[in-house]
């Protein structure tokens, strides 16, 4: 069973949703920039958004502007999914994750950002505090936003991943609870599709089209990992790459509550591993290095705007199929603030 095909439709008329202008209504000015900036306009016809959970936004922070938004994610992976498609249940393994985003303004086309997180993870009666990977990425404006034009705006952002997070010598006896990385420097380029229809008077729609693929650089491993193996392994592992489509919606109600939905996609290759696999007689053997997968996940949310610089954002993200690939449901909140 292979979702890949059937989906394919689905992202591609998604796009193709974001290129085509919906209908307004002609007495009424089409929405403004969805950027938190002081307009002259009349404030009901400025929609304010703070999500998407997941997607990026797709509108540079200008310079001058800061973006801060903390995420708390409460959740637990509560499985797998086997090569047939098939849910696998496990004991679950809890996860607190807190993330401060902040993004900074180089350039009026440009920005930087970067996302430290604090792990805390159980798991039948072992816990471990750890820090996480560190991503750092910087935003360029190909296409500005013009609310006249019918094409969308585009960023093209590039992301460089620090592997300041624990992937190896994990213990056997901490049930997973002492791993909150891969070990490995990451590229990824991404290109991102924006646009904003106005629907009704004070109902907009915004949609997101985004497309990353990640580069691996090799890692060296010792011991268990989170690529598996045992104390005995040692050797160099070749993750394979990753490729993530996102399609995102937001829905203003009023100019203060907004519903969102993510759509994630996920496809990995089979990680490639040289080396000592282990002594499979005096040690527990466990293959080293991971199947490619697949992951279809959907994130509902809503969200409260106080202004055009302030709002809060709560949902949940969960996984709804997937191939050799954990099954997760988390729980979201995250306040923006841009200034």
């Amino acid at each position: 069973m292979n979702f890949l095909p059937a989906l394919i439709p689905l992202i591609f008329a998604s796009v193709l949703a974001t290129f085509t202008p919906l209908p307004i209504n002609a007495d009424e000015p089409p929405a403004d920039l969805p950027i938190r900036v002081d307009e002259p306009a009349k404030a009901e016809l400025v929609p304010w958004f703070t999500g998407p959970l997941i997607a990026p936004t797709g509108i540079v922070i200008p310079i001058g502007n800061y973006l801060i938004e903390p995420l708390l994610t409460l959740g637990a992976i509560t499985g797998t999914y086997n090569s047939h498609w098939k849910p696998v249940s496990k004991p679950n393994l809890f996860n607190t994750i807190l993330q401060i985003e902040t993004t900074i303004g180089l350039t009026q086309f440009m920005d930087i950002e970067i996302i430290p997180e604090i792990l805390y993870n159980s798991s039948r009666g072992q816990s471990t505090t750890l820090f996480g990977d560190l991503p750092l990425t910087l935003d360029f404006q190909l296409v500005g936003y013009d609310k006249s034009k019918w094409f969308p705006a585009i960023k093209l952002a590039i992301t460089e991943t620090f592997p300041t997070g624990k992937y190896q010598k994990l213990n056997a006896h901490k049930n997973n609870t002492d791993s909150s990385g891969l070990g490995s420097f990451s590229t990824a380029p991404s290109i991102v599709f924006y646009k904003i229809y106005q629907v009704a008077k004070e109902h907009f729609l915004s949609v997101t089209a985004s497309f990353q693929y990640t580069y691996y650089a090799p890692v060296h491993v010792k011991g268990l990992s989170v690529y598996n193996g045992n104390n005995q392994t040692r050797g160099k592992i070749y993750p394979g790459n990753l490729s993530t489509a996102i399609v995102s919606f937001e829905y203003s109600l009023t100019q203060n509550w907004v519903l969102s939905l993510d759509n994630v996609y996920n496809h990995e290759n089979k990680d490639r591993f040289k080396g000592n696999r282990g002594n499979e007689k005096k040690h527990k053997f466990r293959n080293v290095g991971r199947p490619s997968s697949e992951q279809l996940s959907f994130a509902p949310a809503i969200e409260y705007n106080f202004n055009d610089h302030l709002g809060l954002i709560a949902g949940v993200w969960f996984t709804a199929v997937g191939r050799n690939a954990q099954k997760f449901r988390d729980g979201i909140v995250g306040l923006y603030y841009y200034f």
